[in-house]
């Protein structure tokens, strides 16, 4: 079912923002990190988040509000998810920019993870502690079938599916490792 879906998307997103805290940690603490794997992080948030991640919510979020009438919560995540993006590009463009050896303050750097990491945690939590039990508390077996009749995209993600992306290679490698941080 879709929401399953979006729940598992949100448990893997909520792994990898454990990654990154991890790092933020690293860097409160003046020890080196691997800044590529921060990359690979976030450009998988905000590229499948864009276009598989999102859509699928935006379909659930429509339904509803075309069936059961407007909630400001749920009007509002359509804007919460553009902006969300604005923020994880900016914020990729800033770990792009330490790639290419552009110098960016130590101080900046840990408070845009901190703050990227934190906006992230909120949306997420939004969606699972208000909207989907909400959404799941109103919806009736043919409302399930009507949005699962408009996701059509395969389901298959690039680090935590079947097939990984080579862009991603690091990112799921690390994913599937233990738990120990190595920079």
């Amino acid at each position: 079912m879709i929401i399953e879906r979006i729940r598992r998307e949100h448990g893997y997103m909520l792994r990898l923002l454990a990654i990154l805290n991890r790092k933020l940690t690293q860097l409160e603490q003046e020890q080196l990190i691997n800044y590529s794997l921060v990359y690979e992080v976030v450009d998988y948030l905000a590229t499948h988040s864009e276009k598989v991640h999102h859509p699928k919510e935006d379909i659930l979020y429509h339904y509803f509000v075309k069936h059961y009438g407007n909630e400001e919560q749920i009007e509002n995540l359509e804007t919460e998810h553009v902006e969300l993006s604005e923020r994880t590009h900016q914020f990729l463009e800033t770990v792009e920019m330490i790639l290419q050896d552009a110098v960016v303050p130590h101080d900046i750097f840990v408070g845009q993870l901190s703050e990227f990491i934190q906006a992230q945690k909120r949306h997420l939590d939004l969606e699972e502690r208000s909207i989907l039990p909400m959404i799941q508390k109103a919806f009736t077996t043919q409302d399930w079938q009507a949005v699962e009749s408009e996701w059509s995209l395969s389901d298959d993600d690039p680090v935590f599916g079947e097939t990984i992306a080579d862009r991603y290679q690091q990112l799921a490698q690390r994913v599937r490792t233990t738990e120990q941080e190595a920079i």
